[in-house]
């Protein structure tokens, strides 16, 4: 999805006390808005540019911020500091703006859910943690209102993750069974220590010791 608003493309239009405005062409806008997230995006989390430059609403929201900033410019406008501001600073500010609403929609949903999903506090004297890495998902959403706006596209990603990790040598044959059961499977400790013919806590601790190999890739 690119710009929705009419009036792009060398036109103008008039919008309210607004006087004439001229934009860009469209093709200006998303230019700016990929030279914007190359410039400020990896300041705020390292590899963020990258994401975003391959995600086509991330390029569109930061285009459509720096069109407002057209939309919004006084040329008469000053600071607090009574220092004139220029097109370029502002335009620049309205794209910082879109970047931090991306990271706040995506990276902080998708970090608490890495967090919560993986976490190592398994509750030794009740096994209550079955369900499939869907279900938890699924569960903290319901429960986490400012979660709900997380999209299919992370629950992907985050299967594909542990995919390569499961293809991985960073874990032993049985890390990974242990994982593919728990989370995937739908198997609780004690049917897991069943077919190894150990105890639930057994099964606990082992799914522990893959899980804190693999944190520091997750969170």
């Amino acid at each position: 999805m690119f710009l929705q608003l009419s009036g792009v493309g060398d036109q103008k239009i008039t919008y309210k006390d607004h006087s004439t405005i001229e934009f860009e062409s469209l093709s200006t806008y998303i230019l700016l808005a990929k030279k914007a997230i190359s410039k400020f995006a990896n300041n705020m989390y390292s590899g963020l540019s990258v994401k975003m430059l391959k995600d086509e609403e991330a390029i569109s929201s930061v285009a459509n911020a720096i069109m407002m900033a057209d939309w919004r410019w006084d040329d008469n406008y000053q600071n607090t500091q009574n220092t004139k501001k220029t097109r370029y600073s502002y335009r620049n500010q309205c794209a910082i703006w879109a970047i931090q609403t991306y990271i706040t929609k995506t990276y902080k949903h998708q970090k608490k859910i890495h967090k919560k999903v993986f976490s190592l506090d398994f509750d030794n004297k009740k096994d209550d943690d079955s369900g499939s890495i869907y279900e938890k998902i699924e569960n903290l959403t319901s429960e986490q209102p400012d979660l709900i706006l997380m999209e299919q596209e992370e629950k992907d990603n985050l299967h594909s993750s542990l995919q390569c990790l499961l293809s991985s040598n960073l874990l032993s044959d049985r890390q990974k069974d242990y994982i593919k059961l728990y989370y995937f499977e739908n198997q609780t400790f004690e049917q897991i220590g069943q077919k190894y013919n150990i105890t639930r806590e057994a099964v606990r601790q082992g799914l522990n010791k893959a899980l804190d190999l693999i944190r520091g890739l997750i969170s």
